[in-house]
């Protein structure tokens, strides 16, 4: 990349962590030169022995006291901690005023990608996308060509919906050994839409380091031939279209997984969690119109959020605490809770429901909830029936005898957002 040359008072302010560790160095140093070269014995040293020697050294550290210690001084090792918490533009920027950086830039192994992070956001929209494509291919292209191992790679390229495959296969390519976290965001909108190849991940060295996964707005098949993700933490899946077979490809390689986040994904109908899922945590499930039930069997699962129809079968739910349901267009999300809930989630503690079209009361029934604590019901006004009985919601109360805190919120209007 060759960042643009900045005028020499504009840098300033984006290098105080520079500024700060040069002043640190210039302290202890300026501390080194204070002391006495020789210490006196011990036993035998006076205060006029201390003294000379105290002055001696603050002779021979005199000529030094008023100089500026630069860049050219600091150790290789610190230069490459300042640069690596830069963001990426500051990181380029820095290259261009400073040549102890510039070798640092060639090295750089955190790298987020977007029309905001190039300073290209204040630019002309279709010149925005052709210089950002521009910028991340030579970006990229430095970087494996100098056998960088980067650790960080967020590719934000959500403007460029006439992007062309052969330029995001050329970017995968730098994924290699080391890798940590990826994050891919395409269009929602593109002239075709973009496969993710499984064999970016099928080299075992690349698939075993990757402990974050975040693809948007594209399809993903896995195969046999996906690597072993033995250090996978975090997946999410927006917008993208997986099979219940490919799913079920990526999770069996996934066995330390502890996040789970699946968006508004196509191409199942059922959603299955298997019982190899011994670390997942927390699951959510949103959106995805086409999934009709969900089978978790994940002995640790804490949380689980779903925006769907609600179907759902949990295993294993003993450490199951915090539940949020939210149907997408299904009436009857609290009778349905108040029937199943007692049997899927016997320890939960923490419940959130969103009913968008109730048209039967919540019935009277003996199960319980014996751990609940927190419960928090909001509903949709302009899609209540007229002889909806808000009262009827007592169900729930009487049924929760641990109960600490209840919100009802009655809302004539709400965003997408703040419903799932």
């Amino acid at each position: 990349m060759s960042p643009r040359r900045l005028r020499p008072w504009s840098s300033r302010p984006r290098f105080a962590a520079i500024r700060d560790a040069v002043r640190r160095t210039r302290r202890r140093r300026r501390h080194r030169l204070l002391k006495p070269l020789t210490p006196p014995a011990a036993g035998s040293g006076s205060k006029a022995t201390e003294t000379n020697g105290a002055t001696c050294g603050q002779r021979e550290c005199a000529p030094n006291m008023g100089q500026e210690l630069g860049l050219e001084v600091l150790p290789e090792d610190i230069i490459h901690r300042i640069h690596s918490i830069m963001p990426v533009q500051d990181a380029a920027r820095a290259a261009c005023v400073s040549r102890r950086f510039v070798h640092s830039w060639r090295s750089y192994s955190s790298l987020i990608l977007s029309d905001r992070t190039l300073g290209l956001d204040d630019t002309d929209f279709e010149e925005r996308k052709t210089h950002l494509i521009d910028k991340v291919d030579k970006i990229l292209k430095n970087h494996y060509g100098n056998g960088v191992k980067v650790k960080t790679l967020k590719l934000e390229l959500g403007l460029c919906s006439d992007i062309k495959a052969s330029y995001l296969d050329r970017w995968l390519r730098i994924i290699k050994s080391g890798i940590q976290e990826f994050s891919l965001v395409l269009p929602l909108v593109m002239n075709k839409i973009y496969n993710f190849p499984c064999s970016v991940l099928s080299d075992e060295a690349a698939a075993s380091s990757i402990q974050s996964l975040s693809l948007f707005g594209c399809a993903f098949h896995p195969t046999s031939i996906l690597g072993r993700l033995r250090r996978l933490k975090s997946l999410h899946l927006c917008h993208v279209h997986i099979t219940e077979d490919g799913l079920g490809h990526l999770l069996s390689k996934s066995s330390a997984l502890e996040r789970l986040v699946i968006d508004a994904c196509s191409g199942k109908i059922c959603l299955k969690i298997p019982c190899t899922m011994q670390q997942l945590k927390f699951l959510a499930v949103k959106l995805c119109k086409m999934v009709r039930v969900v089978e978790i069997d994940a002995p640790q699962l804490g949380s689980f959020h779903y925006g769907g129809t609600p179907v759902i079968y949990v295993r294993n739910s003993s450490q199951l605490k915090n539940v949020d349901i939210s149907p997408v267009c299904l009436s009857g999300i609290l009778s349905y809770a108040r029937f199943s809930l007692p049997s899927i989630a016997q320890n939960v503690e923490s419940l959130t429901l969103r009913g968008r079209s109730e048209n039967a009361n919540t019935p009277m029934l003996p199960s319980k909830l014996p751990r609940l604590k927190n419960l928090e019901i909001a509903l949709l006004k302009p899609h209540l029936s007229p002889n909806y009985d808000a009262f009827s919601l007592v169900s729930f109360l009487d049924a929760s005898p641990a109960l600490e805190s209840f919100i009802l919120r009655v809302s004539l209007y709400v965003h997408l957002s703040e419903w799932y």
